[in-house]
């Protein structure tokens, strides 16, 4: 089943005992991220498929695994802790932490059958952490851990996505290089796009006052430059995703600058994230064009 046409259920949400924790009131209406209350997170593919994979456990602290790149999920954590003064763990406790938290959402959702969970985890400033969680859908393996990005010219693995650019530069800050609640740049670039649910195959890069692009609102960006693909530098001030420090480590791609003048209408964009893997797009100057072609019959 494809993510995009996958219907969300209501989330549960887990703390670090496996008690149900309420959901707290969302700041507007695409926020999926936020209850409130100031907290570092990542978001996690919890999926049984990966204990059998060897470039997961790779990724997992050399063991098997069914959370999608958990090491890489902990140094995003660690760093992000590190800038917020918050306590630092473990990775046998993340992995502790989310596996109780599936645990005790399978034990209370028996007749629901599914392939694989999001899985959000939280951390807040008193060392408490909640982890959201809803089913998704399965998704090869080979869009997880892709021996390669092809070329532009490649004819698509899967439907592609729209993907726009904000009308406007964003601070380079700690909101834009760490992942935490405070999440309003992005709400705001997505509302300017004109997107309007995350179930939606639209993306928006976001780009500093120089004019670099920094990421995507919920997606790592590879660009076509040169014969080979990039993803913008650490020094742009986006955020440095899972699945993007896989992507440098298996050399698929390299850090470049990527102005946003220098966009073409129509070019192949790859995203990545730690749900949905990897997935092509193409970039589209005007979404307002875009929003005209999606209402004809």
């Amino acid at each position: 089943m494809d993510y995009a046409s996958y219907d969300h259920p209501s989330k549960q949400s887990f703390d670090e005992y496996g008690r149900s924790v309420k959901n707290g009131a969302k700041r507007n209406p695409q926020d999926l991220e936020g209850d409130g209350e100031f907290c570092v997170f990542t978001t996690v593919r919890w999926d049984p498929m990966l204990i059998k994979s060897s470039e997961n456990a790779a990724a997992s602290c050399n063991q098997s695994c069914p959370i999608y790149m958990l090491e890489h999920h902990w140094t995003r954590l660690q760093v992000a802790k590190w800038s917020t003064s918050f306590t630092r763990s473990s990775p046998a406790e993340l992995l502790r932490q989310l596996l109780t938290a599936v645990q005790h959402w399978l034990a209370k959702n028996p007749n629901q059958h599914v392939d694989a969970l999001r899985l959000k985890h939280k951390v807040y400033a008193d060392s408490r952490t909640v982890t959201d969680i809803m089913p998704v859908p399965r998704i090869p393996i080979e869009q997880l851990f892709p021996s390669t990005l092809g070329r532009p010219t490649d004819p698509p693995p899967s439907p592609e996505w729209q993907i726009y650019l904000d009308d406007r530069p964003t601070e380079v800050s700690e909101t834009t290089m760490y992942k935490t609640s405070e999440r309003f740049c992005y709400d705001r670039a997505r509302a300017t796009a004109g997107i309007e649910s995350y179930v939606e195959r639209k993306e928006v890069l976001l780009f500093n006052p120089e004019g670099e692009i920094m990421d995507g609102s919920i997606t790592s960006v590879y660009f076509w430059r040169d014969g080979q693909w990039v993803t913008p530098e650490s020094m742009s001030g986006g955020q440095q995703g899972t699945t993007r420090r896989w992507t440098l480590q298996k050399k698929l791609c390299i850090e470049g600058k990527i102005f946003a003048s220098d966009l073409k209408d129509g070019e192949v964009i790859w995203l990545s994230n730690a749900s949905k893997g990897y997935f092509r797009g193409r970039f589209v100057s005007s979404p307002n064009q875009a929003r005209a072609t999606d209402d004809q019959p």
